[in-house]
């Protein structure tokens, strides 16, 4: 009995075990407490007087406790004994970090509709301008593509894949995937503007509209813009296999809203939407191996370029595409196979005509004469007579362009600009240096003068003087004024790399489209007008050297 009645007195003792209510109340509106004593810790056993206290704070906590002590520290800190150290070393360990905000404004609707019109008319310097003045024109506050119609929640590459703009396209496209872009709107503190870069251009190629789900890619495969199509699916990021509200994909919908039936766009309409292939040119960093033409690749199986590690690295410098994968063998095959001649006692007769650019003789001999860039000149003329898109790297613009299209056109105009202002301002300065040095050489030639004057000298008697009578007749003087205002040249010429015309500028000069408007390209005109002028005085340099070296012969 005695072991069964210890047992009953501990299950009285576990159901009648203390509890103590610890009451919290901020210091603020703590109006009786003055110091965290230990009489002044409000800790009770009486829970009834622990809720009198609460209904006379009303910012006051309660809370129980098995001990007293962690009810003590409770009353006086608010925090439980056990989570006081865990929350601390939470707080110190995860600092809050705060996206500091863009420092450029959103665009007015009503600036954003006129920009909508640039985007639009195709205005490709004004929309640059405008974008790289406010990011904010492309790039909404949520750090998604700006919306420039509302309803139908168009942005910048909808207005301009329904104009037909391809070239805008390209533009937008490669504006919202530029680093420096995304850079100039974030300021310096960001460090993921790859990332964010990549994220924007998917955005922009991916992101439907409000009516009927469809991304640009759909909008240009329906209405048979096949321009367009080459330039969106160019960029890896676009998903060509994305439905629309009807779980229509783009190539259910090729040519579906255009006025006439045409067999041939729509076929290659969809040649562009299979896998892309591009045909690139390698080439060493400097030049000390022989260019290759490289084997077809795609977004997804890029260049292979496993070279020894000894050897020079190669680079891409050129590629033509994008095409299917049998047109890229084709195109790849007829550029680096030069064309075959057979060889007769009376003419050369040219095997196979289809594989010629301009002519067997032609081809030949621009890779042969011309080391540097004479694989890409015949590249050129292929991706031209193939009509597929041709990029090449330019050391000087530090890019990929093509001067044949608008957007080359520009970056190049642009470069000239630059260089024709920077000439400018080298002049203006020199000029401004000469004509202030030689004001004060005259002031300090005329007050020599001065101080050599005494006006109270009266020594010299003007019947001492003597007269001299002129000649009949002056004498010719020989000025040589006259041959060299013949012989003066018209002024210091800008070219690409200096004041003296270099290979590159030879090489620029046959990639650039012989129209050239000079309204619209007014540096890239006057630098050919330069250029010309050089070419033609070198024919006739080269011409006269012939006539000597043959009168030479003769004379032997």
């Amino acid at each position: 009995m005695g072991e069964k009645e210890q047992m009953s007195h501990v299950a009285q003792g576990n159901l009648t075990e203390t509890i103590f209510h610890a009451v919290y109340i901020p210091e603020e509106n703590d109006i009786c407490t003055e110091s965290n004593t230990k009489e002044n810790v409000r800790v009770y056993q009486d829970k009834a007087e622990a809720l009198k206290v609460i209904k006379e704070f009303k910012t006051g906590r309660l809370k129980s406790f098995k001990n007293r002590s962690e009810a003590e520290v409770y009353a006086k800190t608010g925090f439980e004994k056990g989570n006081n150290v865990n929350n601390i070393s939470v707080v110190t360990a995860v600092p809050v970090v705060e996206e500091k905000s863009s420092n450029f404004k959103a665009p007015k609707s009503q600036e954003l509709v006129c920009f909508r019109k640039l985007v639009k008319d195709g205005d490709l310097y004004a929309v640059k301008s405008t974008v790289w003045a406010n990011p904010r024109y492309l790039i909404g506050s949520g750090d998604t593509p700006a919306i420039l119609q509302e309803g139908c929640r168009y942005n910048a590459l909808h207005i301009a894949v329904r104009a037909d703009k391809p070239d805008m396209c390209e533009l937008i496209l490669n504006t919202v995937g530029d680093t420096d872009f995304i850079k100039l709107l974030y300021g310096d503190e960001c460090k993921s503007y790859v990332d964010r870069a990549q994220i924007m251009l998917d955005l922009y190629l991916n992101t439907p509209d409000k009516g009927l789900n469809e991304t640009p890619l759909h909008f240009a495969v329906k209405f048979g813009m096949k321009n367009v199509v080459r330039v969106l699916v160019s960029y890896p990021c676009c998903i060509k296999t994305l439905p629309n509200k009807y779980k229509q994909l783009p190539i259910d919908i090729i040519c579906s809203r255009t006025n006439q039936e045409d067999e041939k766009l729509k076929k290659e309409i969809r040649i562009l939407l299979e896998e892309q292939y591009y045909v690139p040119v390698l080439r060493s960093e400097d030049n000390s191996l022989q260019p290759v033409i490289g084997e077809p690749f795609s977004p997804t199986s890029p260049v292979n370029i496993c070279t020894d590690p000894i050897s020079p690295r190669l680079e891409v410098r050129a590629f033509a595409g994008p095409m299917t994968k049998s047109r890229a063998l084709e195109f790849r095959k007829k550029w680096k196979t030069p064309p075959r001649l057979r060889m007769t006692p009376i003419k050369m007769i040219v095997e196979d005509e289809s594989n010629v650019t301009d002519s067997p003789v032609n081809h030949l001999a621009l890779r042969l004469q011309d080391a540097e860039k004479g694989l890409e000149r015949v590249g050129r003329d292929l991706a031209e007579e193939y009509q597929v898109s041709w990029k090449e790297y330019w050391p000087f613009l530090n890019d990929f362009a093509d001067f044949r299209t608008s957007e080359g056109l520009i970056k190049l105009d642009r470069y000239l600009e630059r260089k024709f202002q920077d000439h400018t301002l080298y002049c203006k300065q020199n000029t401004d240096k000469a004509n202030s040095e030689m004001t004060t050489v005259r002031i300090d030639y005329l007050c020599s003068q001065l101080e050599s004057c005494l006006l109270d000298k009266r020594e010299n008697n003007i019947d001492d003087l003597e007269f001299f009578t002129p000649p009949s007749s002056p004498k010719l003087v020989v000025d040589s004024s006259d041959d060299e205002m013949y012989n003066a040249e018209e002024g210091p010429r800008i070219f690409l790399e200096g004041p003296v015309p270099t290979k590159v500028d030879h090489a620029v000069y046959n990639a650039v489209s012989t129209s050239v408007n000079s309204n619209t390209y007014p540096n890239i005109y006057l630098w050919q007008h330069e250029m010309q002028l050089v070419i033609n005085c070198d024919l006739q340099r080269a011409n006269s050297m012939k006539a000597i070296r043959r009168k030479l012969i003769m004379n032997l």
